[in-house]
């Protein structure tokens, strides 16, 4: 069972834990059975201090305790509708606040009715339902409330508190105070808690809103540069042709070695514009693959370096790291990532190698690449915004889809200085091994 989702006899040794459904009403529903377990625990310990007060206890305290029993299988059939992740309809959950009114009010009924300071606990669903339901659901039980509170001034048992071992009123004047901090605290829990949950529910609300953006935004990127492409493909299959010619023309060595490098780098520019065809980066795009980290990266780096001239030094694990990616956009977005740390040594006037080190960091695999540049811009928070860049030729949208690339999956990039070093790391979560 998965760890978000706590199973019956987790909540019963912690009833504070719950599982929470994605749906508003499971969110209320959950509060509520939180703030019946209070309302149990006082309802049990109101009746061992005023027991010695009651009406014709031999009749009383059974109902007192089936109104608790009730509460409890409330509470037990709630908790199995929020694990079973159904929604939680309007309905369901004022069936669950009458079903409390109910309760009190066979408890007051039991013990002294309108006299019993308790009665203010009422005030306790009101205030719930004004905040969790509908104004036609909320209505109609301050209605029921209304007319709950009426029955208990027509019958009831009453208290005798002369027969308590402390004075009426010092009894009387406790009830008062300990009812009103009840009262006050539950709603005031209750509001708070609904507060802390309705922020977190906006930032998640949030959160996903800017991936949606984020989203549009490379499908959008990805159109334009599949458009580019089509444009590219007739001028380079002109170039082949030409290039084909010319080496059938010109046999002479230092012609021949000119013509393999041009014909490299059109290798690598149709298979560029094969890739900006697949999807331009786009993680949706193109087939998944299920493969070791390693395999990607190594293709990538071997494809890279037909048209580099700095080496690289690459450090692969023995185990693999398996992870499921585009294999198309996975290239292109790592060779730009390559080309960014090349750049950045080519600025310091540095030749080292490049290093690409692939490991794990948890339940992630990872992808670092090691460079000796100037370092990050100083607006380094913007690194990664659709054609920010800091480079006079650059359009900025490599490393936007290296991370877009990154976060549709789950995983990330990020960039850190580390002595005269810059490393780019890029995580992607490891799948599960199938047997």
């Amino acid at each position: 069972m998965p760890r978000s989702a706590p199973t019956f006899l987790s909540t019963a040794a912690n009833p504070w834990r719950l599982a929470e459904g994605k749906d508003e009403g499971s969110m209320w529903l959950a509060w509520l059975v939180r703030l019946r377990w209070v309302a149990i625990i006082g309802q049990l310990v109101t009746l061992s201090f005023t027991l010695a007060v009651l009406d014709r206890p031999a009749v009383t305290v059974p109902i007192l305790l089936v109104a608790v029993a009730l509460l409890v299988a409330g509470n037990t059939l709630a908790i199995r509708q929020l694990h079973e992740r159904a929604r939680v309809s309007p309905d369901t959950l004022l069936l669950h606040l009458i079903l409390d009114v109910l309760v009190l009010t066979g408890f007051f009924l039991a013990a002294g009715g309108p006299d019993n300071p308790f009665v203010m606990l009422y005030v306790i669903h009101v205030a719930m339902a004004a905040v969790m339901m509908r104004p036609r659901h909320a209505l109609l039980l301050i209605a029921f409330v209304i007319v709950a509170n009426a029955v208990l001034h027509v019958i009831s048992l009453p208290l005798h508190p002369d027969r308590h071992t402390i004075p009426a009123d010092t009894l009387l004047a406790s009830g008062q105070v300990v009812a009103f901090s009840v009262t006050v605290g539950s709603v005031g829990v209750f509001v708070l808690g609904m507060a802390s949950t309705l922020r977190r529910q906006k930032t998640r609300l949030l959160e996903a809103r800017e991936r949606t953006a984020q989203t549009d935004r490379l499908r959008a990127i990805g159109t334009l540069a599949a458009g580019a492409a089509h444009e590219l493909n007739t001028p380079l299959s002109t170039m082949g042709l030409r290039l084909r010619r010319i080496r059938r023309r010109h046999t002479d060595e230092q012609t021949t070695a000119d013509v393999e490098v041009i014909g490299s780098q059109l290798e690598r520019c149709t298979h560029i514009v094969e890739q900006l065809l697949q999807g331009a980066g786009d993680p949706s795009a193109g087939g998944f693959e299920q493969r070791p980290l390693q395999t990607f990266v190594a293709e990538a780096v071997k494809l890279w370096a037909r048209g580099s001239t700095l080496d690289v030094r690459l450090r692969l694990p023995e185990d693999p790291v398996l992870v499921e990616l585009p294999d198309a956009a996975f290239t292109t977005a790592f060779i730009n990532l390559l080309e960014n740390a090349r750049e950045a040594q080519q600025e310091s006037g540095r030749t080292d190698a490049l290093e690409v080190e692939v490991g794990r960091d948890g339940r992630y695999g990872v992808v670092d690449i090691l460079d000796r540049g100037p370092g990050l811009p100083s607006e380094a928070d913007r690194v990664g915004e659709p054609f920010f860049t800091t480079k006079p030729t650059g359009t900025g949208l490599g490393v936007f889809v290296a991370r877009a690339l990154a976060d549709g999956v789950g995983g990330g990039l990020t960039y850190h200085r580390e002595d005269d070093r810059t490393r780019t790391r890029w995580s992607f979560p490891e799948t599960a091994r199938t047997t």
